[in-house]
C-alpha cells in the first residue's frame, strides 16, 4: 500500500500539530553584560541562564557534558564582592581591597557589610554589570515585619509550600517581625559606625538597606578561602544556581588558576548537556527557606550528601547559622 503523503495532507498534518500542546522550551536569557564583564576579568563557564528550569524558575544549565568533579564556573576572586577581614586577619593580596566594603563598616557582622557595598557600587561602572544582574526585588518575605501585608503575601504566592506554611501565618508572622527587628538592629549598628567614623553621608536610607540586605542574604555564600580567611562572598553567575536537596554541583576555592584565586563551581556527579545546575543552600527550617528564599521546598531543606571531593563547601546564611563546612 502506497503511504506517501501529497503535500495538502502534509499542510492539514501540519496544521493539526500545531494546535496539540507544546512542551515549554528552555529559553536562553544570556545576561551578555554580565558575561562580557566576567570574561574580560578572567572567568569561564560552561554553564548557561535559563528562564525555564526544572525548578521552575531561573537558574543555570550545562552546556555540555560533564563528569563528576568537572569545573562548570570559574570566577577570579577580583571578580567578587566579599567581607572585611578582622583586625587580627591578613589579606594576602592588596589588590582585594577595592572588593571590600567601606572602611567605616567593616567591624560589622559580613552580611552588613556586603548590603553596604552593594548600595555604594550599585552606580560604579566597574560593577554595573554584575550589580545590574540581580533582580529588582528581594525574594525575602523577611523584609516586611507587619503582619497583615505577610499574610497577603503567604497567599498570594505562586510557590504551594509558602501557600501551605501560610496556614500557619502566626507563627511566620512572628518569625518574619522577629527578622526584621533584627534588620533594624544592624541597620542601627551600621549608623553607629558611621557617625563614629564621620561618614554619615555615606549611609544608605534604612529602606534602600533592607531591601538590599534581603537581596545580599538570599545570594551569599560562605567558604575558607585558604590564605584569605573564611569569607562571605557574592559571586557573579554562580548567584544564579538554584537550590535542591541533593545538587548537582558545590563551590570550591582554588589558590591558584590562570587568573589568581578563584571561585568554582564543580559538578558533584556526572551531568548530561542541558542539565540544571543545582546547589545546596544548607539545611535550614521550610519557614527560614520561606522568609529568605522566598520558596519552601518539599524536602524541607534537609542537608545534601557530597561526593568527598577536596575544598567543598556549602552555602551558609550569614547571622542564622555559624558552622564551618569545609
Amino acid at each position: 500500500q502506497d503511504l506517501s503523503w501529497d503535500d495538502d495532507s502534509k499542510m492539514l498534518l501540519q496544521l493539526f500539530l500545531a494546535t496539540l500542546p507544546q512542551p515549554p522550551s528552555r529559553t536562553s536569557v544570556r545576561p551578555t553584560a554580565l558575561l562580557d564583564w566576567l570574561a574580560a576579568r578572567g572567568g569561564g563557564w560552561s554553564v548557561d541562564v535559563s528562564d525555564q528550569t526544572p525548578s521552575g524558575s531561573r537558574g543555570l544549565l550545562t552546556t555540555r557534558p560533564a563528569e563528576t568533579g568537572a569545573v562548570l564556573l570559574e570566577v577570579p576572586l577580583s571578580a567578587t564582592l566579599m567581607d572585611a577581614p578582622t583586625d587580627d586577619e591578613a589579606v594576602e593580596d592588596a589588590a582585594l581591597l577595592p572588593q571590600l566594603s567601606p572602611p567605616w563598616s567593616r567591624g560589622l557582622p559580613a552580611a552588613t557589610q556586603l548590603s553596604l557595598s552593594v548600595l555604594s557600587r550599585r552606580r560604579s561602572a566597574g560593577w554595573a554589570a554584575f550589580l545590574a544582574s540581580w533582580p529588582a526585588e528581594s525574594p525575602s518575605l523577611a523584609v516586611s515585619c507587619e503582619p497583615d501585608e505577610l499574610r497577603a503575601l503567604l497567599a498570594a504566592s505562586a510557590d504551594p509550600g509558602i501557600r501551605r506554611l501560610g496556614t500557619d501565618g502566626e507563627e511566620l508572622a512572628s518569625l518574619s517581625a522577629e527578622s526584621c527587628a533584627h534588620v533594624s538592629s544592624l541597620y542601627a549598628a551600621a549608623r553607629d559606625a558611621a557617625e563614629a567614623a564621620y561618614c554619615s553621608g555615606s549611609l544608605p536610607s534604612e529602606a534602600s538597606f533592607r531591601r538590599a540586605y534581603g537581596l545580599v542574604s538570599s545570594r551569599c555564600l560562605v567558604l575558607t578561602t585558604r590564605a584569605h580567611g573564611r569569607r562571605t562572598l557574592l559571586v557573579p553567575l554562580l548567584d544564579f544556581a538554584n537550590h535542591e536537596a541533593e545538587p548537582a554541583a558545590f563551590f570550591s576555592f582554588a589558590a591558584a588558576t590562570a587568573s589568581g584565586p578563584a571561585i568554582r563551581l564543580q559538578a558533584a556527579r556526572p551531568l548530561s548537556a542541558g542539565e540544571e545546575v543545582t546547589i545546596s543552600y544548607g539545611g535550614h527550617s521550610r519557614e527560614h527557606f520561606a522568609l529568605h528564599y522566598g520558596f519552601a521546598p518539599a524536602d524541607g531543606g534537609v542537608e545534601a550528601a557530597y561526593p568527598s571531593l577536596d575544598a567543598i563547601s556549602l552555602p551558609e546564611m550569614q547571622g542564622w547559622a555559624d558552622r564551618q563546612w569545609d
